[in-house]
């Protein structure tokens, strides 16, 4: 999914190989994600692209643990660019679960459209920010 972000800091991995942590706000909210190769600048505004590493929860847990109906995403303390999310399915094949801010695509893990308007959670190990690429 593309966004309009702001870069508020680079903590590179390796500069040589240009592999970087980044801290992007959107909206209101800060967030950390892994980037390679990184190309961004500081106080930079621009348009992203951001994957993620999906961690491996089971279906009872995705669609078990999101009781109060949530839309959002909080930092999980095992790194900082992991993340639990909580949304809602806007869509199958493929799954498009907006979290608030984000909205993420889980692939075709599913194609019961009984599914879609189903509040979930699910883990990301590893938040992913590039930049867009416009054709």
């Amino acid at each position: 999914m593309n966004y309009i972000v702001t870069i508020k800091q680079i903590d590179w991995i390796d500069q040589e190989t240009k592999e970087a942590d980044v801290c992007f706000m959107l909206r209101d909210s800060l967030y950390w994600a892994f980037c390679h190769p990184c190309d961004f600048t500081e106080g930079e505004v621009c348009e992203v692209e951001i994957d993620m590493l999906e961690g491996d929860d089971s279906w009872e847990t995705m669609f078990s643990v999101n009781t109060k109906r949530d839309m959002k995403i909080l930092p999980f303390e095992r790194g900082r660019c992991s993340y639990c999310c909580y949304g809602r399915i806007e869509s199958i094949c493929s799954v498009i679960v907006d979290c608030g801010d984000l909205q993420f695509d889980l692939g075709n893990f599913t194609h019961d459209e009984r599914v879609v308007g189903e509040y979930i959670y699910f883990f990301i190990d590893r938040m992913d920010i590039k930049r867009s690429i416009r054709v």
